[in-house]
């Protein structure tokens, strides 16, 4: 195998490992051919293609680093401008997006930019410029930010008056869609909101091959969902921020659905729904523990809900809220320095460190009271816990029953909903019938049961777009695609249960894997979710019922 590979030209190898995902070490043996190909005919350019291959199929972010540092060694040996801008420009990324080293991501990008002044490639120098905008962006830098946003925008609003040809011009409208985005949010934070509202507008009258810049799309929708908020339109607003979470969500844009999810809970807080709200300033909470993003944007975030806990006397999470804003406080005033006065004295730091303490001692004297109360509360507790494991136990069997008569009569898991007539609806009556009828087929012919199907595929099969096939969903039948892909599944899967014994033999994973779905732990919280017990609680009664006939 090894011989017959080094006779392989660059565009069969290369074939080898294209089919697998970004971060997928599978490939890297074939990478590494390609490199060891390219090292031996001496070809630079070739080795640098080799680097950057590594770098997106490696998941290690360190290894990531020591290919991107390969890249730029050969590189320099070529003494092209443009490669050597390029291969800085990649490091630069590394740091950015992966590591979430700000400040080490602009050092290379002011190398990746200083190298592109010597070079004729506007489209490498205008790239760089972009990441440049959005570095500066996030160190709180709008003024300069928006600067090298408005030269992107203008360049690529250039080039798409040109002849171009069709993967260029996708490209060239991505950097302009983009551009007009990240140009708009500085425009927000430095309070010119004419200016921001303007360019949300354009950027979503212009942008009408939608499903060619989904992610485009979704961020425009995030800024139109902001601006409608700061208008005082909160249920428009949540209309807007809806379709950017799916669409951000499906597409795994963690960054900006971290935004997201921040403005959901400020809407929905706004709104009085504080149930709703948590959930979404939670799920901020739980994004940037796993993500490392953080903003001075969304610091708000753990003020509300640390007001939620102190309105709800709950000492543990207001000492948990704090801490965590505190840490947002130390990671902000490294990375923004020109935030630090801002958090010391508009935030009142020094404040939440006193409040700190006062819960803290707080907790302590609550904690001492706890103690002579605990044996008392065990013994209750062992009486409640055998209470509970038999109304557990009554629960599961009602639910069983219920959810077995329910199948058995072809009662559906969900009604489609009628629409007032005098609700004017986005689409004619016939896409939407349209759109209904392929639901239909698509739930008779059990399309559902393939794997890793999204909005945009489904979408595409029915001849449709996204908003179209989401709207439906949304409007006709009251729930998301993720909803409703999980209710077919589910549903499909416990039918199967009781009307084929052979089933209840499966485990978890193959019945998981029988509904379409690869997870087993998914499987078993949906099950959950949507039949009220889990699928070992219903296999178990299934048996049992079997076993008493």
């Amino acid at each position: 195998m090894a011989q017959n590979l080094e006779k392989l030209t660059y565009k069969t190898i290369s074939d080898l490992y294209a089919v697998y995902p970004e971060n997928d070490e599978r490939a890297i043996v074939f990478v590494n051919r390609y490199i060891q190909k390219a090292k031996r005919e001496h070809c630079f350019k070739k080795q640098i293609i080799g680097y950057e291959e590594a770098i997106f199929y490696t998941k290690n972010v360190d290894r990531k680093l020591s290919y991107a540092d390969s890249a730029i060694s050969v590189a320099l040996q070529t003494k092209f401008p443009d490669l050597i801008s390029r291969s800085y420009l990649g490091k630069g990324i590394i740091y950015y997006y992966n590591k979430r080293q700000y400040k080490q991501a602009l050092e290379q990008y002011l190398k990746a930019y200083q190298w592109s002044q010597n070079s004729d490639n506007d489209y490498q120098r205008n790239k760089v410029v972009y990441h440049l905008g959005m570095v500066k962006s996030y160190l709180g830098d709008y003024q300069e930010a928006a600067e090298h946003f408005r030269n992107t925008a203008r360049y690529f609003e250039r080039r798409l008056k040109e002849n171009l040809h069709s993967n260029t011009r996708l490209n060239n409208e991505a950097g302009y869609y983009n551009s007009i985005y990240r140009l708009s949010t500085c425009y927000r934070n430095i309070g010119m909101y004419a200016q921001e509202d303007s360019l949300i507008d354009m950027g979503l009258q212009k942008l009408k091959n939608v499903d060619d810049h989904l992610l485009e799309y979704g961020c425009l929708q995030t800024g139109k969902g902001v601006q409608l908020l700061r208008k005082g339109s909160k249920t428009e607003a949540l209309e807007h921020l809806k379709l950017s979470r799916d669409i951000l969500l499906n597409n795994q844009d963690y960054s900006s659905l971290t935004m997201v999810y921040y403005y959901l809970g400020k809407v929905y807080w706004l709104q009085e729904n504080r149930t709703e709200s948590l959930c979404y300033l939670n799920k901020v909470d739980s994004m940037i523990h796993k993500f490392r993003f953080v903003s001075p944007e969304i610091r708000s975030n753990y003020q509300y809900l640390i007001a939620d806990a102190k309105q709800n006397d709950n000492v543990d999470r207001q000492l948990y809220y704090i801490d965590q804003l505190l840490k947002m406080d130390s990671i902000l005033i490294a990375d923004f320095p020109m935030m630090a006065s801002k958090i010391y004295h508009k935030y009142d730091r020094v404040q939440l460190l006193k409040d700190k303490q006062l819960l803290k001692k707080k907790h302590y004297n609550f904690n001492l009271l706890n103690v002579a109360a605990a044996v008392a509360v065990i013994i209750i507790l062992l009486i409640i816990l055998d209470y509970r494991r038999r109304i557990r136990k009554k629960r599961i069997d009602i639910r069983y029953y219920e959810l077995v008569d329910k199948i058995r009569k072809k009662e559906g898991f969900y009604k489609a909903v009628s629409i007032p007539s005098s609700k004017k609806e986005p689409f004619s009556p016939e896409i939407i019938e349209d759109i209904k009828a392929k639901l239909k087929k698509f739930e008779e012919e059990k399309q559902f049961l393939a794997k890793n199907l999204t909005l945009p595929k489904v979408a595409k099969m029915f001849g449709r777009n996204h908003s179209q096939l989401s709207y439906v969903l949304n409007e006709h039948l009251k729930m998301s695609f993720t909803q409703y892909l999980k209710i077919l599944r589910i549903k499909y899967i416990t039918n199967l249960l009781i009307e084929d014994k052979n089933y209840l033999k499966y485990n978890i994973h193959v019945l998981a894997d029988q509904c379409g779905m690869s997870n087993r732990q998914s499987f078993s919280a949906h099950f959950l979710e949507i039949n009220g017990m889990r699928p070992t609680e219903f296999i178990k009664k299934r048996l049992k019922e079997i076993e008493e006939k």
